[in-house]
């Protein structure tokens, strides 16, 4: 190369140099959730999963659930935790299923 043609890359570094990354990897995700973005209720979860479970398993366990989302709908009401919606479901689907369960309960139980 002469000195009139511009170098590449244009810092004048060598291609054969390894590359260093960058500080911040674009599309990489956070180790914390971004600021104003609240974390998701756990408990939320959990309820919602126990109370979808109990539909087809154990419906007794709809009870437990139903508990465990109503915990989570109070941590999002508070404003410490995001999943209302989530904690709403899992409320309504544990107490149905657990009534259903007891209500099959019963009437086979005692005809």
């Amino acid at each position: 190369m002469t000195d009139d043609t511009p170098s590449f890359p244009p810092d004048g570094t060598s291609r054969d140099a390894e590359p260093t990354l960058p500080p911040h990897f674009p599309g990489a995700l956070p180790a914390v959730p971004a600021p104003g973005r609240l974390p998701f209720s756990k408990p939320a979860i959990w309820g919602f999963v126990i109370s979808c479970v109990s539909l087809f398993v154990f419906g007794f366990i709809g009870a437990l659930g139903a508990v465990i989302s109503a915990r989570g709908f109070r941590a999002a009401r508070q404003g410490i935790a995001r999943g209302r919606g989530l904690a709403i479901a899992g409320m309504i689907i544990g107490t149905v299923g657990f009534l259903y369960y007891a209500v099959v309960f019963i009437l086979t139980r005692f005809p």
